[in-house]
């Protein structure tokens, strides 16, 4: 769980979406909610599209598993609705900024995360939480757990048991009169909401590893460099997925359900930790983020396998910022600081 210190959230979510596009430096910025990162070949070719025609032809993972497209002209959020509409991607346009759902990559937690997606979406009171808000189910490992979900349940019948604490949070919120967006943000808020529900509040989890990259028994964890897939490598996964199911992960890799991975590094893609673009990540930066002192996407390219566990950030925010991140090098006015943990 999160901390207990509240942080005020006075102005409103905007969070991105479908239906709200953001604006950045270079266009509008859109996010896809794939709950449990996944997505099955329609999925992917119909997000490569969109990236192609309407963006700048990729896609950014995020921290949540999901993807965002970039340089999008704002005429052009009916296209792009409409597409994701016929891929399945955009289920409920009530609920589409609340499908936050990540859960362990390498266990088979799909039937849970489809059946906690119909219901949250089922649910019309739960269209109010937050775009931030985080559901997370996890396998044993404490990889999601790690992460800090506002609602956390292990692999199992978790769905009911996590509604009712986010309407728990709701009741909470509307008693404090707040308007926060996650757990920790409301006034003792774990031990608040859980305790309207005659529950203890669950112990911090330890840090846990990432998914790690390369085989394993049910399929192959592909890295995606500096967590931007090109529309050239989406087509190539959604080849290798047939009619499986492929898993983006909470650390911008791709988890595909075959052995078959030959000429993925020809495609641009990392195969194992043996990679230069293992443990290496980056936010947007210049010219994607008007606050990014630097272009930090190819600072992070040209360094790329000299570091281990490293971020690049293109200012003090540090967006994206991985939670087992070693070696921090943050771009400012003066040029790079770099710092270590």
């Amino acid at each position: 769980m999160p901390p207990a210190t509240p942080t005020a959230r006075t102005a409103a979510d905007r969070c991105p979406g479908v239906l709200r596009l953001v604006a950045a430096a270079d266009g509008f910025l859109a996010r896809v909610r794939l709950p449990g990162g996944l997505v099955d070949a329609v999925g992917l070719r119909a997000l490569a599209d969109a990236s192609r025609d309407l963006g700048d032809g990729r896609l950014e993972l995020t921290s949540r598993g999901n993807v965002q497209l970039r340089a999008l002209r704002s005429e052009d959020a009916h296209e792009l609705g409409a597409r994701l509409a016929e891929a399945g991607l955009w289920p409920s346009q009530t609920h589409e900024r609340v499908r936050n759902i990540v859960a362990s990559p390498l266990s088979d937690l799909a039937p849970q995360v489809r059946a906690l997606d119909k219901a949250l979406c089922a649910d019309a009171r739960l269209a109010e939480l937050s775009g931030r808000f985080l559901f997370g189910i996890d396998d044993g490992s404490n990889d999601i757990a790690a992460l800090g979900p506002d609602v956390l349940a292990r692999a199992g019948d978790p769905v009911a048991d996590m509604l009712s604490i986010a309407h728990a949070f709701l009741d909470e919120r509307e008693a404090q009169g707040s308007s926060a967006w996650r757990i920790a943000d409301l006034s003792d808020g774990p031990a608040r909401v859980y305790a309207r529900l005659g529950l203890p509040v669950p112990p911090p989890a330890p840090l846990a590893p990432p998914a790690p990259a390369g085989a394993f028994d049910a399929g192959h964890v592909l890295l995606v460099p500096l967590g931007r897939l090109t529309a050239a490598q989406a087509d190539w996964l959604a080849d290798r997925i047939g009619g499986g199911t492929a898993k983006v992960t909470p650390w911008r890799s791709v988890v595909v359900p075959t052995h078959d991975v030959d000429g993925a590094e020809d495609a641009g893609l990392g195969l194992d930790a043996t990679s230069r673009w293992y443990g290496v990540s980056a936010c947007a930066g210049q010219p994607g983020c008007e606050k990014a002192m630097a272009d930090v996407q190819s600072e992070a390219a040209r360094t790329a396998g000299t570091l281990r566990n490293v971020h690049f950030s293109g200012c003090g925010r540090r967006c994206g910022r991985p939670v087992d991140t070693v070696v921090d090098v943050i771009a400012t006015e003066n040029g790079y600081v770099t710092t270590s943990a």
